[in-house]
């Protein structure tokens, strides 16, 4: 997002960095994509839609990538790369100590690396989203979620 020169906290982004963040975004979508793919039923919806919205989403911010270098409020280049890492990291877990339980460690994780400082609504934020996540897949889609460790499964 593009701020005026006053308000920016003086990070430079430029578009071959808009362009590799993009890309690799994208590129991660299309792990989760193909992972989605490769599951039975029900449970390939949820990485498929998440996996194509980052495609789609990145595809969109490669169009509109301009040729400028402008100030902006994003976060440093290596933040962007920090928090791809973290993603990467968050996946990987989600498949052996449940989606759930992953997000516990992830949600603060990339709050802090963006960084929001306020412990209560980091955590406020992180347990509304697992108990959100819940109550929508396992109440409202009838679709538990696999084998949690914090659930005791």
């Amino acid at each position: 997002m593009a701020v005026t020169p006053e308000k920016a906290e003086g990070n430079t982004v430029r578009p071959l960095e808009r362009l590799a963040v993009a890309l690799l975004v994208a590129l991660v979508g299309a792990v989760v994509t193909w992972d989605g793919t490769r599951q039975d039923g029900a449970s390939a919806y949820f990485p498929i839609a998440v996996g194509s919205a980052m495609i789609v989403l990145s595809v969109i911010s490669i169009i509109r990538l301009g040729r400028d270098t402008r100030l902006t409020d994003e976060a440093p280049l290596v933040r962007g790369f920090a928090g791809l890492a973290l993603l990467a990291v968050f996946i990987a877990l989600a498949g052996q100590i449940g989606f759930l339980t992953a997000s516990l460690a992830f949600i603060p994780a990339m709050a802090v690396l963006g960084g929001d400082r306020n412990a209560v609504r980091v955590v406020v934020g992180t347990l509304a989203f697992v108990i959100m996540a819940y109550v929508v897949f396992h109440l409202a889609f009838a679709q538990p979620f696999p084998a949690e460790l914090i659930l005791g499964g």
